[in-house]
């Protein structure tokens, strides 16, 4: 048998302690990419809560165990009020949020898998790789 990893344990600068705390994990490629660099800072930002929401504890899978389109670990909820929550817009700013939600689609990092923009219900996402084919053409 192999050797289990000990769970990793983040340093004091990284987080208060909190039980059940998540990282939002990008690496150093991803952030010099043409695709990444092309995004604004709000954009960005965005793209590091939905990477929060990654890595945290409610999946789609989980919630929807019959349906094949949304098993994958790579799926992950978002949505306008999870924004707000987060302070990164407000209500009244949800036509900047649903840009920006574009644009992060646009360039690669991200596909709309379930939109519950008419709904005003989570969306489902679905990180995908196709930034680092990115160009200003695209």
């Amino acid at each position: 048998m192999g050797q289990r990893r000990k769970p990793y344990i983040p340093k004091a600068f990284e987080s208060t302690g909190i039980s059940n705390d998540t990282s939002a994990n990008i690496y150093g490629s991803m952030l010099d990419s043409p695709a990444f660099k092309d995004l604004t800072k709000n954009q960005r930002l965005l793209y590091v809560y939905m990477k929060k929401q990654y890595y945290g504890i409610r999946k789609p899978e989980r919630d929807f165990p019959d349906v094949e389109q949304l098993q994958g670990a790579e799926l992950f909820y978002f949505n306008l009020a999870l924004a707000v929550k987060y302070g990164l817009y407000s209500r009244a700013n949800d036509r900047q949020f649903y840009n920006d939600i574009a644009a992060i689609e646009q360039h690669g990092f991200i596909k709309t898998v379930s939109s519950g923009r008419a709904t005003k219900s989570r969306s489902i996402y679905k990180f995908v790789g196709d930034w680092k084919f990115w160009n200003d053409s695209s």
